[in-house]
């Protein structure tokens, strides 16, 4: 009769397995079943010793996996779970949403994830959607309280300077959630008393293919001066893919989100931040200045020599982590997961901008 065969645990290397689905995807994006060194390679990650797999059958039990990563932003079966677990095994909640778009009751499991992996600066591993990286060294250095970003210089690039006096629109705004809890809606209603905002998708009149992300960014980085970089909620270090993917153009993003520091994550004289101002009329004056400056506005892409968008490597930071696990040789738990994950965490704006 023949027998189904697995491979043997290398002791060398560290195993994390992906117990759920990512948004129903199986791989979670990765194209293999099994990744490992060449793809820690390709992320510039220091660390190389660790295997990615959804794949429950390449160990002989789920308890041989250093680590089982649980996609907690969509809900998956509280039945389907191991059978047993080793003493210092990781079960890490994994969520890039924010906390109302959280499937698993945290209070009737405490001590059952001993691992965070979200969007938060202070999870044990970050896993935003983008960082930046110094080009001249090729490190990470946003997210961090630490770094110590360049000074802002005078941007005299002709090709900038051309790009930008061809510039024929304002302001330009790309949503498809209604209604969301940020009230960012109201805000944009708010800006349009004072200058054009033209909005694609759903909550406007004019459409972008969503097929077609490279034409509809090469059309805003050609046609428009700023993107709305608006989040759907305000919550502690929530920002989005919204800012980052417009950065790597020549648009300067207008954001609104929970983050208390922006320079953590962005270059100061990158962005401009609606927090800032103290009223939308203040701060819809200060886009018209900048329409009728076009050296101080080209001033926002100084960062450009010294800085670019990276990926997100919370899967190198994920192995790098459990590299630090192995010299700690204990278990951490967070017995009080929902309250750090839920307590004051998402900021009310229910009543802003109205």
């Amino acid at each position: 009769m023949k027998t189904n065969t697995v491979n043997p645990k290398n002791e060398s290397l560290r195993y994390i397995l992906f117990w759920t689905k990512f948004f129903e995807t199986e791989n979670w994006g990765m194209g293999k079943k099994v990744l490992g060194e060449e793809f820690l390679k390709s992320l510039q990650c220091s660390v190389t010793n660790c295997i990615f797999s959804h794949d429950r059958g390449l160990l002989s039990s789920p308890a041989d996996y250093d680590a089982l990563i649980f996609h907690v932003g969509e809900p998956f079966d509280i039945y389907d779970l191991p059978a047993t677990r080793s003493e210092n095994q990781i079960y890490a909640m994994l969520n890039q949403e924010r906390p109302i778009y959280t499937w698993h009751n945290f209070e009737h499991d405490k001590g059952f994830f001993n691992m965070t992996v979200t969007y938060r600066q202070d999870s044990d591993v970050y896993f935003g959607y983008s960082k930046m990286v110094e080009i001249s060294s090729n490190l990470i250095v946003s997210p961090s309280k630490q770094h110590v970003w360049r000074e802002p210089e005078t941007v005299n690039d002709p090709q900038i300077l051309n790009l930008i006096a061809s510039k024929s629109k304002m302001a330009a705004w790309f949503v498809s959630r209604c209604g969301a809890f940020s009230n960012r809606d109201n805000l944009v209603k708010q800006l349009q008393q004072y200058i054009d905002v033209d909005v694609y998708g759903k909550c406007g009149l004019l459409k972008c293919p969503r097929d077609n992300q490279n034409q509809c960014l090469e059309m805003l980085n050609t046609t428009y001066k700023f993107y709305l970089a608006l989040e759907n909620s305000i919550c502690v270090d929530y920002i989005t893919e919204k800012t980052f993917l417009n950065m790597q153009n020549f648009i300067i993003p207008i954001v609104y989100n929970g983050v208390t520091d922006m320079h953590d994550f962005l270059p100061p004289h990158s962005f401009i931040n609606i927090n800032d101002y103290k009223s939308i009329e203040e701060l819809a004056n200060y886009l018209k200045f900048l329409d009728e400056n076009p050296q101080e506005y080209a001033n926002y892409f100084w960062w450009k020599k010294y800085y670019k968008i990276y990926g997100s490597s919370g899967y190198c930071d994920l192995c790098m982590k459990l590299k630090e696990w192995d010299l700690m040789q204990k278990k951490q738990q967070h017995l009080d997961i929902a309250h750090w994950w839920n307590h004051k965490t998402c900021r009310d704006t229910s009543k802003d901008f109205l």
